[in-house]
């Protein structure tokens, strides 16, 4: 579903209605009714967001470039003089060797075994297995 390009503003009836419902429902006494205006186009813009309609809160075309140029490197290793690092993750044969062995076990077993990631997840019918090797407890 394509974003409108202008966005549709809340018309005073539809903030009257809301803030109609907001008062039959308060427990309390209201006194501020400029919070209330605030709760109810608050409530206006969080629906148009939630499907995917123009706000006036979008970012523009060149704005979106813009941001996702500037987020394009920012996940990155750096050593301590500043200069970009390489980091090459190594293999972990004990996962594999379980995964293999999982996978064998089902197939002779009658599944149809799948593996989605040799160190990570096999796949067999409607269930997935995720294998979780975890970290030594602290001291």
């Amino acid at each position: 579903m394509a974003k409108r390009k202008e966005p549709i503003y809340p018309t005073d009836e539809w903030v009257e209605k809301w803030i109609d419902a907001y008062l039959d429902k308060a427990t309390e006494k209201v006194t501020d009714f400029d919070s209330i205006r605030e709760k109810a186009m608050e409530a206006w813009w969080m629906n148009e967001i939630e499907h995917d309609r123009a706000t006036p809160f979008d970012l523009t075309e060149e704005e979106e470039a813009e941001s996702k140029k500037a987020r394009k490197g920012m996940a990155r290793a750096v050593n301590a003089y500043g200069k970009e690092v390489k980091r090459e993750r190594k293999a972990d044969e004990e996962k594999r060797k379980i995964i293999e062995i999982l996978e064998k076990a089902l197939t002779e077993s009658g599944f149809c075994a799948t593996i989605s990631n040799v160190e990570r997840q096999i796949d067999f019918g409607e269930y997935s297995v995720t294998l979780t090797k975890h970290r030594k407890k602290k001291e």
